[in-house]
């Protein structure tokens, strides 16, 4: 009788509780100082907090979408982060990840943004969740989710790789993946992110010999736009140990760790900030 009562215990709270953001605290500094990042999937939730992050750290960004509209909107708040610092730039292009034969193109496009710098990091981001899941899998949703998700990852990131290759940059590659790869895939969604773990470890390998550092961040359940509507007022999620969503905001401040130097001796990793999610077992749910 009590797990009947702790479950609704756990649904009033998530009714009752205050619908207010936490408040969590930003991570300034110069750590990517001169460092110039592109962010893919870069408009919105994480993708712009990373962004955001990134700039509040000394680094120039080039965010990537797939609207033009969406992408003018971000770069003008970003802009707005910038506090007159005249050695950092924003901008953005459009890149769509599932148009992998225009991803070459594309990537010339945001090389011209640059002038006499080099790109330093490549924050691969961008991603689009399962409508449908195993058993009644609509092939569409099946292909716009693995093409984003892992085949765009893929082909953007060897061509990035091949620059920093071919201009002797040290750089950092960080791709996000999702508390999703430690569940059984019955999606699309969840086995692309069981693949980007995969990738890491085999780009990390491959591009160790070079300097250029490969890891990934694996966010637990995260309050975006993918997951709530436009205006998110409700962080409360009494599912997870944490009993709340993750802020975007708190996957920006890893990630600038991630990509820094104080991270260099992390190589091939996954830096799960799952809010407990990851240690969920069948006894949770007696």
């Amino acid at each position: 009788m009590s797990g009947i009562f702790d479950k609704l215990k756990r649904k009033i709270k998530t009714i009752t509780f205050k619908k207010i953001p936490v408040e969590i605290p930003t991570l300034y500094g110069e750590v990517l100082k001169g460092k110039v990042a592109v962010v893919t999937g870069g408009t919105t939730g994480i993708g712009f907090e990373i962004a955001k992050a990134f700039i509040h750290n000394g680094a120039s960004v080039i965010i990537t979408g797939r609207d033009n509209d969406r992408i003018a909107n971000a770069v003008v708040k970003l802009k707005n982060e910038i506090s007159d610092n005249e050695n950092i730039f924003v901008c953005g292009e459009v890149l769509d990840n599932t148009m992998t034969t225009q991803i070459e193109e594309r990537w010339k496009q945001i090389l011209s943004h640059i002038e006499n710098k080099h790109i330093d990091i490549l924050v691969n981001n961008a991603g689009v969740i399962s409508k449908t899941h195993f058993g009644k899998t609509d092939e569409k949703d099946y292909n716009l989710v693995m093409e984003t998700n892992l085949k765009g990852t893929y082909f953007l990131s060897e061509i990035v790789s091949n620059y920093m290759i071919e201009n002797g940059i040290k750089g950092n590659i960080l791709n996000i993946s999702s508390s999703s790869a430690l569940r059984p895939a019955v999606s699309a969604y969840s086995m692309a992110k069981w693949a980007i773990h995969g990738l890491t470890l085999g780009m990390a390998k491959k591009l160790s010999p070079y300097g250029i550092v490969v890891n990934s961040i694996a966010p637990g359940p995260t309050a975006t736009r993918m997951l709530q509507s436009d205006n998110i007022i409700n962080i409360n999620r009494m599912s997870s140990p944490s009993e709340r969503y993750a802020t975007a905001s708190e996957i920006a401040n890893l990630a600038v760790i991630m990509v820094s130097d104080m991270s260099k001796m992390v190589n091939g990793d996954t830096m799960y900030a799952t809010g407990g999610c990851g240690l969920l077992t069948f006894d949770d749910y007696d």
